[in-house]
């Protein structure tokens, strides 16, 4: 993966999670961290929450993450596809790393491995994207 994209993820920590509702679409924001040698985003909820019983059922869905910004040229994002599942001990380790209030919340520990990825980045590349494939 382009060390930009990686920059980048790093740099935020809300994504939003969209998932397949039958004929539909769901959607569910998420604190998360990047497991940069899985190439994974790593996240935590509740199992019985919309977005984890859908992502069960079925495990590849999107992921976007954008910087909020009203200035064209400052417009940075990534539109993520991913496979759903649960995160590995390490990987509960690094999310905990980076958000320790989270055990707290018992809640349990998720991963999004990263299969393409497109990147925008206006102040670079203006109309021009980056892509990567697992």
């Amino acid at each position: 993966m382009d060390e930009r994209i990686k920059k980048f993820i790093y740099s935020q920590k809300l994504l939003t999670l969209s998932v397949q509702d039958n004929d539909e679409i769901y959607c569910a924001s998420c604190y998360y961290t990047f497991d940069d040698k899985n190439l994974a985003l790593i996240f935590a909820s509740e199992e019985h929450t919309r977005h984890i019983q859908l992502s069960y059922k079925n495990p590849k869905v999107g992921v976007n993450i954008a910087l909020d910004t009203n200035i064209i040229n400052l417009i940075k994002g990534v539109q993520i596809k991913a496979i759903f599942r649960k995160a590995t001990a390490e990987q509960e380790k690094i999310y905990y790393e980076k958000f320790p209030f989270a055990k707290l919340a018992k809640a349990c520990i998720f991963a999004l491995n990263i299969q393409w990825a497109k990147y925008t980045d206006n102040k670079i590349l203006l109309s021009k994207k980056l892509e990567f494939f697992i």
